[in-house]
């Protein structure tokens, strides 16, 4: 299992001394700023939680516990939420907490139109969200694919993996970690890129490359995948072919199997046995990615760009992240291990 790197607290953990959650490696922490539709239902220990944390140098989220019966309902509850952390400066989203059971009569159509007028009200402010849920909300309450094609997923499933693609995985309600003296919630931050100033994420900006790539397993070729959004591959199902393209500059790709490195690839087009993919129907064991950056994107962005991704072994943890082909400060120059066959990749322009 990865490394829990998060906690979300709100009124009922006290005492926390959350310096020693930052030596502990904890690196953010969700914060309940309250719940309902009333600015009189803050947190009593939102402000408190907040300071302590941004002083422990914490990368710091929120969330609003929901009992909307209705959209209007809904966004009288972001409202709330953005009264309740203004002037608060965020590192990742404003997430929807919706699990009430007083809400599962209303189906899933209008449980979904809830979820998005409330994350809808937190975007116009300027604000990133998410909605959170547990894998029985997510499967019959909520309309998943919808909700994640546009916002993030924080998802409470508490099993030894997930089984619902997301970016924040929260595991345990009974998790121990230093700082505090008693059960709390722990979670695995999947997708980094959910940290970010309160308005973009940095791969959205203005003329900011995008990487895109899709893999086959079981023969077949799965969904694209674009920069962190998600990853490519099914856990526990062998990558035998991949197929990456970018949205501006070059990019050539290869990778390893049982018979050695086969040839870089630079095109992306799954009916092209020569150039448009990378695999030969074999399992692969790594993988390298290298990017070039056009010098009209490096002049915009003050700087050069790589190709950082990770795979992991079928039913395994990620290696460590990889950089094009780099050999020096602990890279490998590729991402794998040869002869342990890989089920997930990762992949973003940074």
């Amino acid at each position: 299992m990865a490394k829990i790197n998060c906690v979300d607290v709100s009124e009922f953990q006290q005492g926390i001394d959350f310096s020693k959650m930052s030596a502990d490696g904890i690196k953010a922490v969700i914060i309940r700023a309250g719940y309902g539709k009333e600015v009189s239902q803050k947190d009593t220990m939102f402000e408190s939680h907040y300071k302590g944390a941004k002083s422990a140098g914490l990368k710091i989220g929120v969330y609003w516990y929901s009992y909307a019966n209705s959209a209007d309902d809904a966004e009288r509850e972001a409202k709330a939420c953005l009264e309740c952390i203004k002037g608060k400066s965020l590192d990742m989203p404003i997430y929807y907490d919706m699990e009430d059971s007083s809400q599962i009569k209303l189906g899933k159509t209008k449980l979904t139109e809830i979820a998005e007028r409330f994350c809808e009200t937190i975007k116009k402010s300027g604000y990133r969200a998410g909605v959170y849920a547990n894998l029985n909300w997510f499967s019959n309450y909520l309309n998943y694919g919808r909700l994640k094609s546009k916002y993030s997923i924080w998802l409470a499933q508490y099993n030894d993996e997930n089984q619902l693609a997301c970016d924040i995985w929260q595991n345990s309600s009974t998790g121990r970690v230093s700082g505090y003296n008693g059960n709390i919630d722990t979670n695995i931050i999947y997708n980094e890129s959910i940290f970010s100033d309160k308005t973009e994420k940095p791969t959205e900006e203005k003329n900011y490359p995008a990487i895109y790539y899709k893999v086959r397993c079981g023969g077949i070729w799965l969904p694209e995948v674009k920069n962190l959004e998600d990853y490519a591959g099914l856990k526990g199902k062998a990558i035998t072919d991949i197929a990456i393209r970018v949205s501006t500059g070059k990019v050539w790709y290869q990778v390893h199997t049982k018979g050695g490195w086969l040839p870089k690839v630079t095109g992306y087009d799954i009916d092209d046995f020569e150039n448009g993919y990378a695999g030969n129907g074999s399992n692969i064991d790594a993988i390298r990615v290298y990017y070039t950056t056009p010098q009209s994107v490096a002049n915009s962005l003050g700087k050069y760009l790589v190709a950082k991704y990770r795979v992991s072994p079928i039913n395994k943890e990620y290696f460590d992240w990889q950089k094009d082909d780099q050999t020096t400060n602990g890279q490998d120059g590729y991402a794998g291990l040869f002869d342990k066959s890989i089920d997930r990749v990762s992949i973003i322009l940074e």
